[in-house]
């Protein structure tokens, strides 16, 4: 190729790749719409893009956010796809659009540079001037695996991770915290000077965690409570489940939602876990082992969605009858 024909080849790819940006995420916004992610063993349409299709976590936020106002403004997948506003772009300004101005913003966004319509942006919605702020400078300018207090980050630069890796078992903690906080750290490390000589944050917060872990455990799958009842099934009109029960279903599960696809693929989510009842507990009214499994929020409303219709469970939800308006 001559240095012109490597210009335009170049040129025609990066106008293609405009074009199946713009397909992606109309894709994307039919497959939220529909909720597909819950039957492909997601938890949430982020799960999906990052697990399922490789996206990295900003790439998929940025292209979930896009893809659901484009569903309402079919203008922006239009822009788009012409090049003429890129997703980083379009992910500014997409708080900012309305049917009524759209159009408007869209046009003096065009062909600008992603700071350029960051003030755009700024200029819509401005936002109150930084506090003016005077610290002492650290002793050690090297970092600590803990900082207790840290300057605000700058506007224009997204936050660091809470939590990274440095090592390959190592990780760096980062927080900003109150100074009501950092006088109960100093009351800590005090009282456990027996324990952690050296006043060791790290150690003081793991075995924070470990007995806040255990209390959360004890009081929602009762781990580790002492209980009189059986792990028998219990026929009964309180949707209170025994501990018994509780605690022989969150050791089978694994503390993980059970959710499976028609593949065999389970959901990985492990956080908001719910019991659900497999036929119903409206219908059966009783409390049994088999007939229970753990899911993450999302997926213990798809499934009763399934079991007792979109339409119902909207209506119960939102405290109406189908058919009624609120």
């Amino acid at each position: 190729m001559s240095n012109d024909e490597l210009v335009s080849a170049t040129r025609e790819l990066a106008r293609r790749s405009c074009a199946v940006e713009a397909d992606l995420l109309l894709h994307l916004g039919e497959i939220d719409a529909r909720k597909i992610y819950l039957d492909r063993a997601h938890p949430s349409m982020f799960a999906f893009c990052t697990r399922e299709l490789g996206f990295s976590e900003g790439a998929a936020y940025n292209r979930i956010h896009v893809a659901r106002i484009a569903r309402s403004l079919p203008a922006v997948i239009e822009a788009l796809r012409s090049g003429l506003v890129h997703l980083a772009g379009l992910r500014i300004l997409a708080p900012h659009l309305t049917n009524e101005n759209h159009a408007d913003l869209l046009r003096r966004a065009a062909g600008r540079s992603k700071e350029e319509i960051a003030l755009l942006a700024a200029a819509l919605a401005p936002r109150p001037a930084a506090s003016v702020s005077l610290r002492k400078l650290p002793e050690h300018p090297t970092p600590r695996p803990l900082t207790l207090t840290q300057p605000p980050p700058r506007p224009d630069k997204p936050p660091p991770p809470p939590v990274m890796p440095i090592a390959e078992e190592t990780y760096k903690l980062q927080m900003t915290i109150s100074r009501e906080f950092r006088e109960e750290i100093r009351e800590a490390q005090s009282l456990l000077r027996h324990r952690v000589p050296d006043g060791d944050l790290a150690k003081i917060f793991r075995a924070a965690l470990e007995r806040y872990v255990a209390e959360v455990k004890k009081e929602r799958f009762a781990l580790g409570r002492k209980t009189r009842s059986s792990a028998k099934g219990v026929d009964t009109q309180s949707r209170h489940v025994p501990d018994a029960i509780k605690r022989a279903v969150y050791l089978r599960d694994g503390g993980r939602c059970a959710f499976t696809d028609e593949t065999g693929r389970r959901c990985e989510e492990r956080g908001g876990l719910e019991f659900d009842h497999l036929d119903g507990f409206a219908r059966t009214h009783r409390h049994d082992i088999d007939g229970l499994r753990l899911l993450c929020r999302a997926h213990n409303q798809h499934a009763a969605d399934n079991m007792y219709g979109s339409e119902f469970m909207d209506a119960a939800r939102h405290g109406t009858r189908p058919g009624t308006s609120c």
